[in-house]
């Protein structure tokens, strides 16, 4: 059994899909697995959990903000 959501009512339900062939103008030749929502009736495709985004403390500047330059305020070796 496949997890399904309805996108008309937020219905999140298992059952046995079927195979669903359509033409994707980009890709061509597709095919999914939909279902039937119990509640609405709405032809729903399988659940797809939220992706989770990265949290702030995996961000790392890739060089020193500004104003964080050596004592006497020479950021680069080649100044005089």
């Amino acid at each position: 059994m496949e997890k399904f959501q309805c996108v008309k009512c937020d219905n999140l339900f298992e059952t046995e899909g079927t195979v669903m062939e359509y033409h994707s103008p980009v890709y061509g030749p597709c095919s999914k697995k939909v279902a039937e929502c119990p509640q609405c009736g709405n032809q729903s495709d399988e659940y797809r959990p939220p992706k989770q985004a990265k949290s702030k403390s995996d961000f790392r500047p890739a060089a020193p903000a500004m104003g964080s330059c050596p004592a006497g305020g020479r950021c680069c070796a080649n100044q005089g």
